[in-house]
């Protein structure tokens, strides 16, 4: 059984509304509409609090094996992990077969600054493709710049010179650096924030 119809038949059967249904679980009621409409699927720890909420232990519940095989876990870049507890951030598998990247190059970081601001602003998860070292003009890149964790627009220059680019220019002008002066880490593949 579909999760949507899980979803519906548990809160009917719980006397909720979709607004009551939402109060209780701090989600919008447009958005538990879309999961009952099947139009989207919540990420797992949203299903677990809606189950624990409608008590859906006595029901089939979206089973490990859909998540296994519909989502991937996606860990933290290494320099980026402050808390003992690794925490990963889930995707939709097809997405990235949609896009051929491959699980083992990607890993999550977290935006830090305003300098790619309306980008990515500050607090945003990005994911990092780590086998997309070769420049392309115009694309961003997490790369280190002596001890500095950077993300920039990277543009190749003559001899051997990068422009950094910032998404907010009034107040992170351009920099120009060789390119023996950074350590390209990979290029940024996928966002997910609040504007």
């Amino acid at each position: 059984m579909k999760f949507a119809k899980q979803l519906k038949n548990a809160r009917l059967a719980a006397g909720l509304s979709q607004k009551e249904l939402a109060q209780k679980t701090s989600i919008t009621p447009s958005l538990i509409s879309r999961y009952e409409l099947g139009k989207i699927v919540p990420r797992l720890d949203t299903v677990n609090k809606i189950m624990k909420i409608l008590n859906f232990q006595q029901t089939e519940t979206v089973s490990s094996d859909y998540y296994n095989s519909t989502f991937v876990n996606i860990p933290p870049l290494f320099n980026q992990n402050t808390n003992s507890e690794i925490i990963y951030i889930s995707i939709v598998k097809k997405d990235l077969n949609n896009h051929n990247f491959h699980i083992d190059n990607l890993f999550y970081a977290t935006m830090s600054g305003n300098s790619m601001q309306n980008l990515l602003n500050d607090g945003d998860k990005f994911i990092i493709d780590i086998s997309k070292k070769e420049l392309v003009d115009g694309k961003i890149y997490a790369f280190n710049h002596g001890r500095l964790f950077r993300i920039k627009i990277l543009q190749n220059l003559p001899n051997q010179q990068i422009r950094m680019k910032s998404y907010n220019s009034y107040e992170y002008p351009d920099e120009v650096v060789t390119l023996s002066e950074i350590e390209l880490i990979g290029q940024i593949i996928y966002r997910a924030g609040f504007l």
